[in-house]
């Protein structure tokens, strides 16, 4: 054997044997759940709600159709991220993420109501508030428990 193989055949044999005994994504489901769900409050919060509350989605608006354009995909991706923090909730066997399991399947019904009405082009303030108030208490009951959620930028393709 030359010197080059021998510690590759033991990096190898090292590799076979802790393959089994590799950690499971149960240690990072909590960074997995918040992460995910931090970028897709960015999404809502940056692309939605402050050109909402801005008044950029209002009939007249200048720059209307490319604000409600951006929104839209925003909020499809922000759908997308709030269902990958369910799968990671509902699969983990974290107390926590149990418990948070709940109040996430309502931001994902928000989410896909509010989805469903701006597709029909029926967008209210009543929309935005719900969903809000429905990631307003995710977020609150993480926070008590020890994992706050904060917004987390990320780049949206297409935004």
């Amino acid at each position: 054997m030359s010197k080059m193989s021998r510690p590759l055949l033991l990096l190898a044999s090292v590799a076979l044997a802790a393959g089994p005994l590799s950690t499971s994504h149960a240690l990072l489901d909590k960074t997995r759940f918040v992460a995910h769900l931090g970028v897709a409050y960015y999404a809502f919060h940056h692309w939605v709600l402050a050109p909402y509350t801005a008044g950029k989605f209002a009939s007249g608006a200048s720059g209307r159709m490319g604000a409600l354009a951006k929104g839209g995909l925003a909020l499809l991706f922000a759908a997308h991220e709030v269902n990958v923090a369910g799968k990671v909730a509902h699969n983990s066997p974290d107390p926590l993420l149990q418990k948070l399991d709940g109040e996430l399947a309502k931001v994902q019904g928000a989410f896909g109501e509010v989805g469903n009405r701006f597709k029909q082009g029926q967008f209210s303030e009543a929309d935005v508030r719900a969903l809000e108030s429905a990631t307003g208490a995710l977020s609150q009951g993480s926070a008590a428990a020890g994992q706050p959620i904060r917004d987390i930028a990320a780049p949206i393709p297409g935004l």
